[in-house]
Formats: C-alpha cells, sequence, structure tokens
C-alpha cells in the first residue's frame, strides 16, 4: 500500500475536509510518481475530488500533476470506482475542458476487448464518450467509428444498456451523420430481436420515427411516419407493461393520428390515456433511479402538461365548425419531446466555451415554426385590437395572408422551397434581402428568404418590423427545454409552488403552464435586440419600444403598454386555442390579464413603478392586491411590474432570474397562503452603450 493510498483513505475516513493536493500533504513529485496506480484502484473517486479542485482554484503547482490522471484511469477495472469518478470530473466544466481529449482516449482504450472482458465497464465507458462527444468537449470520430463497429453479439450485460446511447446518437447526430445514424438505425433493429435489449431497442426505433415525423414538411408525411412510430411504442408496452413512457407515446401517436384523420373518438381516447399515464409516471419516478445526465427535468412535465391541455381542448371543439389544425398538436409534441429526450452530459450549470449544459435533439421543426407564424399572424388580422396603434396595417396584412394561404393551397413555385435561409442559392444578391436580414432576421429563418420577400414586398419597414415581431413571438413562446436561463428557474419556482397543498392536478398542470410563459414572456422583453414592441411612435421612426427611454416628444410608457403586450403575448403564442385570455372586473376590480382554463381562471396584475424597484417595496405596495384576486378560484396569481425607475446611474440593469420570483400572502385572519409569481419588466432603458464611459 502506497502513502498516497494512507493518505486518501484517511481523509476519506475522516470526511472533515475537502480532499486536495494539498490536504494530502505530500511532496509533488511523490504524488505524481504514485498517480497512475491509484487512478487505476478503488480510491480513484476520492483522488478525482483532488484533480477537481486543482483545476477549480487553478493551482498551477498541482494542476500538471492533475493531467496524468487518465493515463491511469485508462487501466481502472471496476465499474463503481469508474462511474463515481468520472461523474466527478464531468462536474466541473473547467475540469472537463482540460482532461476532455486524454480522458476521451483512456475511456476508448482497449475499448473493444473490454466489450468481451468487461462488458457493464465496457457500457459505461461508451457512455462517457458520448457525453463528452456530445458536450463537443472533444471531436466526436472515434465514438462514431464505434457506433458503427459494435458486433451485435456482444456480451447481454453490454447490449442491455447499448439501446439508450444509440438513442442519443440518433437524437443528436441523426441529421447531420448519415453514416452513423445508418448504422446505429441497423443496430437497433438487430437489437429489437435479442431479449436482453429489444423493448429498449423498439422504444428507441419508436423515438427515431416520431422525430422523423417532427421533421416532416407536411401533415401527410406526419401520418405515415407516425403510423411506423406507433408500431415500435405499441410492440414496446406490449412487452413490457411498466414502460410508461412507451405507453405515453403510443397514446401521443394515437392522438395525432386523430387529428389527421379528424377521428374526435381517437383524440378523445388518447387524452385519457396520457392523463392516466402522466399521473402514474409522476409515481413512479419518485421512487426510481436514473442517470442525472438523462434525469426528465420539471420542464419536461409542463411539456407534457401542455400536450394534455392541447389535445382536451382541441377534443372539446372537433364538434365546432373551426378547430385546431393537425399541426398544433404535433409542434405540442415537438415541445414534450425536446423536454423529455434532452440531455445533461456535464453534471452542472456551469459551462466554459465549447461545453452545452442541456443537449436537445436535433430537429429540423421548420414546417412547424412556419405554421406557428401563419397561425399568429392569423390572429393579428382577425384580433386587430391586441395590435393597437397606427404601425399595424389590417388592411395589408389581409391582402399579405389572403396571398400566403392561396399560394399554400394551390400550386406555386415557391411550394418546393426548403425553410432554410441558404437553401437559396442567390439568397445574398436577391433585392430586398439586405432589408430581410436587418429589420426581420426571424421571418427569414421561419419562411427562407422567396416566402419573406414576397411577404414584405408590400410593406414599409414599419409594417415589416410589425410582422417581424409576430413572427419573434410565435418562435420564442415555444419553450426550448435547453434554455439555461428559463430552465432552472422554472425548475425553482415549481418546487416553491409544490409546497403549497393547492398545487396539485389540474391546478399544477395550467398553472405550470402559464408560469412557463409568462418566463418566456420576461426573457423575450429582457433583450433589447427586439424593436417590434407596439405603441404609439413618431413619423419616420421605429414603432414605439415602451422599454426604452422615452425620446423627446414621445409619450411616457405605462402599464397599458405591459398589459397590452402580455395579452398579445398569450394569444399569439403556444397556448392560443387552449385558453381565454380577457381583462374583465372581478373582485371588486379590474384585473388586467385573466386566463382561463374552463372554469379555473388566474389573474395577472400589471403595474407600473417609478420609485422602487426593490422585491420587497413592490411586495408591499402591491402583493395584497394580487393576491386578492385569488379568494374566489385557485389560490395562485402572477404580477407583473414595468420598472420605470431611473437607469442612467444604475451600473445596467438585473438579470431575468433576479427580477422573478414566488411571494406569498396570507391575509390577517385567514388560513391559506396565496402565492404570486412576481415579475419585474425593465423599462425606462437605455442601451449596453450607454453605459460606457
Amino acid at each position: 500500500m502506497t502513502q498516497l493510498v494512507d493518505r486518501l483513505n484517511d481523509l476519506a475516513a475522516a470526511g472533515e475536509r475537502a480532499v486536495t493536493f494539498r490536504s494530502i500533504g505530500m511532496q509533488v513529485d511523490a504524488v505524481r510518481q504514485q498517480m497512475a496506480d491509484v487512478a487505476a484502484g478503488p480510491l480513484a473517486p476520492v483522488l478525482a475530488e483532488a484533480v477537481v479542485h486543482a483545476y477549480e482554484v487553478s493551482d498551477a503547482t498541482w494542476m500538471d500533476v492533475a493531467a496524468t490522471f487518465p493515463a491511469g484511469f485508462a487501466r481502472q477495472r471496476s465499474l463503481l470506482a469508474f462511474t463515481a469518478a468520472f461523474e466527478s470530473l464531468l462536474g466541473s466544466a473547467v475540469t472537463v475542458s482540460a482532461l476532455a481529449r486524454p480522458l476521451n482516449e483512456a475511456l476508448l482504450d482497449d475499448f473493444t476487448n473490454n466489450i468481451t472482458r468487461l462488458p457493464l465497464l465496457a457500457a459505461a465507458q461508451l457512455e462517457g464518450a458520448v457525453r463528452l462527444a456530445v458536450a463537443k468537449a472533444v471531436r466526436p470520430y472515434r465514438v462514431w467509428e464505434i457506433l458503427e463497429e459494435i458486433p451485435s453479439d456482444s456480451p447481454e450485460d453490454f447490449l442491455e444498456r447499448l439501446p439508450r446511447i444509440l438513442g442519443v446518437a440518433l437524437d443528436c447526430w441523426a441529421q447531420s451523420e448519415t453514416n452513423v445514424s445508418a448504422a446505429a438505425r441497423e443496430l437497433l433493429q438487430r437489437l429489437s430481436v435479442i431479449e436482453a435489449a429489444d423493448v429498449d431497442a423498439m422504444f428507441e426505433l419508436g423515438c427515431d420515427h416520431l422525430r422523423g415525423a417532427l421533421s416532416a414538411t407536411d401533415i401527410a408525411e406526419v401520418g405515415t411516419t407516425i403510423s411506423k412510430a406507433r408500431s415500435y411504442f405499441a410492440a414496446a408496452e406490449a412487452a413490457e407493461e411498466t414502460r410508461d413512457d412507451a405507453a405515453i407515446y403510443l397514446a401521443v401517436c394515437d392522438a395525432v393520428l386523430g387529428f389527421v384523420a379528424h377521428n374526435a373518438s381517437l383524440v378523445a381516447s388518447a387524452v385519457e390515456r396520457i392523463e392516466h399515464v402522466m399521473e402514474r409516471r409522476h409515481a413512479w419516478l419518485r421512487a426510481t433511479h436514473k442517470p442525472s445526465w438523462l434525469q426528465p427535468r420539471l420542464a419536461a412535465e409542463i411539456a407534457w402538461s401542455e400536450l394534455l391541455l392541447q389535445l382536451k381542448t382541441a377534443a372539446d371543439l372537433f364538434s365546432v365548425e373551426v378547430w385546431m389544425d393537425s399541426w398544433q398538436a404535433l409542434d405540442a409534441v415537438l415541445a414534450a419531446y425536446r423536454a423529455t429526450r434532452s440531455i445533461r452530459p456535464l453534471t452542472e450549470n456551469d459551462t466554459v466555451p465549447g461545453l452545452i449544459a442541456f443537449v436537445e435533439p436535433a430537429i429540423d421543426d421548420g414546417f412547424l415554426r412556419r405554421e406557428a407564424f401563419f397561425s399568429a399572424l392569423r390572429h393579428a388580422v382577425t384580433q386587430p385590437q391586441d395590435y393597437p396603434g397606427p404601425i399595424f396595417d389590417t388592411a395589408t396584412a389581409t391582402s399579405i395572408l389572403a396571398r400566403i394561404e392561396a399560394r399554400e393551397t394551390h400550386s406555386d413555385p415557391c411550394d418546393g422551397e426548403t425553410n432554410e435561409v441558404d437553401g437559396d442559392d442567390d439568397s445574398d444578391t436577391e433585392p430586398g434581402a439586405e432589408r430581410l436580414y436587418r429589420l426581420a432576421p426571424t421571418l427569414l429563418r421561419t419562411l427562407g428568404t422567396t416566402r419573406s420577400l414576397k411577404l414584405a414586398e408590400r410593406l414599409d419597414d414599419a409594417g415589416l418590423v410589425c410582422v417581424e415581431g409576430i413572427a419573434y413571438d410565435s418562435d420564442a413562446a415555444r419553450l426550448q427545454a435547453t434554455d439555461p436561463l428559463i430552465v432552472p428557474l422554472l425548475d425553482s419556482l415549481i418546487a416553491e409552488l409544490s409546497s403549497h397543498e393547492s398545487f396539485t392536478g389540474y391546478i399544477r398542470q395550467t398553472f405550470s403552464v402559464l408560469i412557463t410563459q409568462t418566463l418566456l414572456f420576461l426573457k423575450s422583453r429582457a433583450d433589447l435586440t427586439r424593436t417590434s414592441i407596439f405603441g404609439s411612435g413618431k413619423k419616420g421612426d421605429p414603432p414605439y419600444d415602451y422599454r426604452r427611454k422615452p425620446d423627446a416628444g414621445q409619450r411616457s410608457p405605462n402599464e397599458g403598454d405591459l398589459q397590452r403586450d402580455f395579452h398579445q403575448w398569450l394569444q399569439s403564442g403556444s397556448l392560443q386555442g387552449v385558453v381565454q385570455v380577457e381583462p374583465i372586473n372581478v373582485g371588486m376590480g379590474r384585473a388586467d390579464v385573466m386566463v382561463h382554463f374552463g372554469s379555473l381562471r388566474y389573474l395577472t396584475e400589471m403595474k407600473q413603478e417609478d420609485a422602487d424597484n426593490s422585491r420587497s417595496y413592490l411586495e408591499g405596495k402591491y402583493l395584497a392586491q394580487a393576491a386578492e384576486y385569488t379568494n374566489t378560484n385557485a389560490p395562485f396569481g402572477q404580477l407583473l411590474v414595468l420598472d420605470l425607475t431611473s437607469k442612467t446611474s444604475s451600473s445596467g440593469t438585473m438579470r431575468v432570474d433576479e427580477l422573478t420570483w414566488l411571494a406569498s400572502h396570507r391575509p390577517q385572519g385567514a388560513t391559506k397562503d396565496r402565492y404570486v409569481v412576481a415579475g419585474i419588466v425593465t423599462g425606462n432603458r437605455v442601451t449596453p452603450s450607454g453605459y460606457s464611459r
């Protein structure tokens, strides 16, 4: 037993001090000589803690020694020691950045022989290599080569962990690497008839076809591809009744196929099954273990809830002449799939250049993005009161929309155009393209160059900026499962709300979805690059942005601007068709925005404040009123405040996660808390360059 082993054993047994190279208390050269043997032994996880500490604090004396860890780690033969040490290393982005390449070599060194000799360890090594490649910490070529050469007659202990790894590979590289994806699909097909891996393989094949449906270019292709996905999910569910993930995706496929076929009973049946499986899934996951990098987050639960709300609403509207289009249900499926299948290859939120905390499936959703924009534009045309002021030309928008719909219905030279901006070879030289890049980049990305040029040819700059705002809202309102700002904030709010006894069942589903859209709204309005917020403006100027410090001659912004903007966001976002949004007299007062989910309602109070933007001040002044509106329904509401305090001396503005919180209020003599999600929209802003001195 070496001196380094003795010291590590003593530190681990004591558990009082962090394990660092300095706490080990040995000479540098002595530690260096013994590093390789310890990294290959049972104390590798303890030594990994010291390695991480050296890189975290940039201890130059010991970083050179820490760099020798991967060479010894390549000889590690214990699955438990390997897993614990590897997770410690991946818990530090700076450590991964420094050791990624030698770690990758250690993982794949002698990998082929390990499949036969140590199949469980080989599976863990392959998983680790995939995580590094997905996080873009290393080049993925060696992983791709291995995935293409894995023999299907490998030991069962290795094969049973293989389908999910292949699923991650398909989620990330199916659209960019045809050889890798073809090899992964072929191997999954072979695994689907091997008892040790058949259920997982069939599920991953179903996900692969569902991913293809979400990337489809029309509803007919969607129906064909989802039918294939359904057969795999049905086989997986039949083979193992505890596969609630297969059951829920099977019901999702039935729901979408019901939409395509206008089969009301099939959609209604699917809704019941999804709701039942979601309840069961929530109960089962509570006591089960899942690797942290695959762990479903609350964003996935909320995405499934949004899909369920979409389907419930649609099922009720099948008898009505006008009802939700198929693409809307498919868009909700996309959000749920992305949230559920997103992975977290690094176990911490902190990142360094080149590393990604969350990785979502690579899906070309151009068709769904385009349909979302068309739907938002139709709303703007049919509900012009949501877009007041002289800048929204309803007559022009109506004409444009009619032309778009006529072209989508009948044959047109651009029907075969892709949605990629670079799909047009001469896009950079087409007249008007520069104007689109400057004023309507989201529109350009959504529709492609040719369609965007056709739409913009009759619009002046103000009108084009207005339409760009509609495209932006329809795009931004679709939650990205990997959003590094929204996802952690959403998780924390839901965790706090879960302490309330009433935050269960349908209330949990609906209020969580509303909070999600509110957070996305707050994030989008915190970004000053957007100039299409609606309001009055001067002749020759862009539309007046109520978040900016007014110019001379412009009126001061007020809470009415915020109310109108939030109302329009909800009506044009992913909740359109699901909720009713209206100002209404309630509780002897005026609630600025009320959202109805059937008989359930949530109220959002709007305020403006130019004296103090601190949490304590805003709660003391406005919280009681916002909470008062919850007395006749669910005890949950929202408060949005337009902050008009001076920003010239503030040294900058705060982040969304610093401007959003959960407040509680209980009137005197009351027995139940009222919870209010509070958020601040920063107004009176100057451009970032205004803070330069």
